[in-house]
């Protein structure tokens, strides 16, 4: 009964309409199989099922929505899992605007690249072309990240004192300072002997994201 009510609040939360429907399927009662009235009870239920378990599904990871921020829904890649790009179900008409910081639980995944009505292109740091400057742990060392599919911080100099659980952190223009990017995994010295790189921990699979919350610019 508890998991019932629960669900029903999510209707009446993020969708009251299907609150209707539910109460339609109920009032009209079991449908003869076969017929008009049968196919269209059958489709109802496909559709309250669909809708059912995309609220299960995301529940854990639901985003709350403020007046500077926007949740979306991201659109399946599969059986491909590209990880340099998210494609997203928010656009202009939701308030997204390129460039806007794109987040997962509070730690940053990416930015809005290219933005339409209803949907946007979102590029991760696990992009190849990302270079983003950031800073490190308590000091806030100097680094550059560079995206791939194993995304490393370069260009760190001899001389910081970073070390394995340090947060990597935002410090570009254009982005909200401090955002939580991952943690440093482990450090070595760069192929030209010149400077330190680190390698990251990350706290999420992006090919598992299913919703992220979008940051607006102010």
């Amino acid at each position: 009964m508890g998991g019932l009510c629960a669900v029903l609040l999510l209707f009446i939360v993020f969708a009251p309409t299907y609150g209707a429907r539910v109460r339609n399927f109920f009032v009209a009662g079991p449908a003869e199989p076969g017929g008009a009235n049968g196919q269209n009870a059958a489709a109802e239920s496909e559709v309250l099922k669909a809708q059912l378990a995309q609220l299960e599904v995301i529940q854990s990871e639901l985003p709350t929505s403020t007046p500077h921020t926007v949740r979306a829904m991201v659109y399946s890649q599969y059986p491909f899992g590209f990880k340099n790009e998210l494609m997203v179900d928010a656009g202009t008409n939701q308030g997204v605007a390129q460039g806007d910081a794109v987040l997962f639980q509070g730690v940053l995944v990416g930015q809005v690249m290219r933005v339409w009505s209803d949907g946007a292109a979102v590029q991760t740091i696990f992009d190849t072309s990302l270079r983003m400057p950031v800073r490190i742990g308590t000091k806030g060392y100097d680094g550059l990240l560079e995206g791939g599919l194993y995304p490393i911080v370069g260009s760190i100099a001899k001389s910081s004192a970073i070390s394995p659980g340090d947060i990597v952190y935002s410090a570009v223009s254009g982005l909200p300072y401090g955002l939580p990017i991952a943690e440093v995994k482990a450090t070595s010295t760069s192929a030209d002997s010149l400077f330190q790189e680190a390698s990251l921990s990350f706290a999420y699979d992006i090919n598992r994201i299913q919703t992220v919350a979008i940051q607006k610019a102010p």
